[in-house]
């Protein structure tokens, strides 16, 4: 091809240009003509070099056609090279496009402490954990926050590049803390050459107390518990009186001691029957991550009955046989309780004969014997019939405990002798035919 020829010929890459073909066909073309006007550069240079090839002389054959099997092997290497050339930069051996090269801005620490103070994020349902207080949470407060490594995806040329933030959300009261795992996405945004933060996501919520669990509030609840554990139980100490409670609870749970006292009444054929319930029960509160405080019934103690008969009004029972015609009226004493001081009097006796007692005051206490093991020295017989509601029963006496102390004789003198009886009442001297003993502070006989 001549100079000329050369500068009015048409360039591959305008010839594709005038058939219509895309940006990127073109560019391949005009790689694929600088390759093919490389080769040709080449061998012109062998030409220039060697000279052309004339035919060989008859005396010296085979001294000539070493030289042109030479030229040859030369002239095919220039036209391999060129053809190497070709492929490389037309992409042949690229088994992908070759991707333009972005410059991208890193995800700064503090890019992602400013996007976890811009997160709204809701508290917790609080009212699922049981026996804890109930005010508002405080949070979130993020810690423990990690960035983990970018991660790319889909093809060169055509990323999406993005990155996951992991913290730790706190919320708590004065009762409860609660831990959320949470998740922060970033995407990488070519527009704007920022990070773009996306919506956060929640693990499973971790909760611990920060208090112990309220023994007023769970004892509230001790009907629903009793019955829970044991529905026979439950219905017969059902709204029984605390008596007593010892609690040792702590953040890491403990038990509840409580003392329960219940009576029931009933009437039959004019007579009164108050049956007075007790027992002792300890529940065991133990802490849930999912559910709060959880109390379970560790112990329900047996139920001790103790019943007493009373007379209706107008009843021929008002006059018990062992009471004096004269004195039937009874004395009523009201309410009273443990502790507190009376002052009755009637004629005293021995200790003997605990059925007929019993019989005479219509009460009968299996769980304890005639004489309180030994505390009971002496039976006042009462000039009257004694009325009294005590520790929520009503009772009708006409013999009570009396308990000595400090008689040479544990009171043997004073048997048949009429006397006040002065002091407190006291449970401890309950018999088996009494319901409480008088601590005897004062005796005066005649």
């Amino acid at each position: 091809m001549t100079e000329l020829d050369s500068q009015n010929s048409v360039s591959p890459a305008e010839s594709a240009v005038d058939e219509g073909l895309s940006p990127r066909a073109a560019a391949e073309a005009k790689k694929a003509a600088a390759a093919k006007a490389a080769a040709a550069a080449f061998i012109q240079s062998a030409e220039d070099e060697y000279g052309t090839v004339e035919a060989a002389q008859p005396r010296d054959v085979k001294k000539g056609h070493r030289a042109a099997i030479i030229i040859g092997l030369v002239i095919c290497v220039l036209v391999a090279a060129a053809g190497l050339a070709y492929l490389f930069t037309s992409g042949f051996f690229n088994d992908e496009p070759v991707a333009e090269e972005t410059q991208r801005v890193p995800l700064s620490d503090a890019r992602v402490l400013a996007a976890f103070d811009e997160v709204t994020m809701d508290a917790p349902d609080i009212t699922q954990y049981a026996y804890v207080s109930q005010d508002a949470l405080i949070g979130p407060k993020f810690s423990d926050i990690v960035l983990n490594e970018p991660t790319n995806l889909g093809a060169p040329g055509n990323q999406i590049v993005t990155c996951e933030a992991t913290a730790t959300a706190t919320f708590k009261n004065k009762g409860i803390e609660i831990n959320v795992p949470v998740t922060l996405p970033f995407e990488y945004s070519d527009a704007g050459e920022t990070w773009v933060p996306g919506e956060l996501t929640r693990g499973e919520a971790t909760a611990t107390p920060l208090a112990s669990a309220n023994a007023s509030d769970i004892l509230a609840n001790l009907n629903d518990i009793l019955a829970a554990n044991d529905p026979t139980y439950g219905e017969a100490m059902a709204d029984a009186s605390i008596v007593k409670t010892t609690s040792d609870l702590t953040i890491d749970g403990g038990p509840i001691t409580a003392a329960l006292s219940k009576t029931v009444e009933s009437e039959a054929d004019g007579v009164t029957t108050s049956e007075l319930r007790t027992s002792t029960v300890t529940l065991n509160v133990a802490w849930s991550n999912t559910e709060g405080w959880i109390v379970s019934v560790a112990d329900a103690g047996q139920i001790e009955e103790q019943t007493n008969q009373i007379p209706a009004a107008g009843s021929s029972s008002d006059t018990p046989a062992s009471v004096d015609p004269a004195n039937a009226d009874p004395e009523n004493l009201g309410t009273v309780k443990y502790g507190d001081t009376v002052t009755l009097a009637g004629t005293l006796q021995a200790v003997e004969g605990a059925a007929d007692l019993s019989a005479g005051n219509n009460y009968t206490n299996n769980g304890a014997t005639e004489n309180a093991n030994g505390s009971v020295q002496l039976v006042l017989k009462l000039n009257r019939p004694v009325d009294m509601s005590l520790n929520g029963t009503q009772y009708r006496l006409t013999t009570i405990a009396v308990a000595t102390s400090g008689l040479d004789d544990n009171g043997k003198s004073l048997i048949g002798r009429k006397a006040d009886v002065k002091g407190p009442l006291e449970e401890s001297f309950a018999t088996s035919w009494s319901p409480a003993g008088i601590k005897a502070l004062e005796i005066h006989v005649e």
